[in-house]
């Protein structure tokens, strides 16, 4: 399977064109009304921040977290130039306890129509949150 994995994400950067630093399996929160939210992966290459809609056939690389069927596939791609800002929470012992297992986390990018908040949870041992956190200034709060 890792041969898999790799041609994967080979075929990823081929077809974008961007180099992979950093990527997670994670949910995009997103929508009017009651919140839903995609799975998928989360992936942060050279140039963009990209969530990725993860179809059934590709689900058997991704952990056991991830298999719940959602037929909303709804992707992004912002551009890295226009991240103002990302928000990280630093979870406390409760945060980590009585939520759910990924942090809530969001960006800030420029559109055309001005400022827009993406919001998405990723799993932190990916690095995705660490290399987002070295990328950009980050404004943290701590969550009890």
């Amino acid at each position: 399977m890792d041969d898999e994995v790799k041609e994967f994400w080979g075929a990823f950067e081929t077809e974008t064109g961007e180099k992979v630093e950093a990527r997670s399996e994670g949910n995009w929160i997103h929508g009017i009304g009651p919140t839903r939210e995609g799975k998928g992966l989360l992936i942060l290459t050279d140039k963009s921040f990209r969530f990725k809609y993860v179809p059934d056939s590709i689900r058997p690389f991704m952990s056991s977290r991830m298999t719940s069927d959602n037929a909303d596939r709804a992707e992004f791609t912002v551009e890295r130039r226009d991240i103002v800002s990302v928000r990280v929470p630093k979870r406390g012992f409760f945060a980590r306890l009585f939520r759910r297992t990924f942090p809530d986390c969001s960006f800030v990018a420029r559109s055309a129509g001005g400022e827009k908040t993406y919001m998405f949870s990723a799993d932190p041992s990916s690095g995705l949150i660490a290399a987002l956190e070295k990328a950009w200034p980050v404004a943290g709060t701590v969550v009890h």
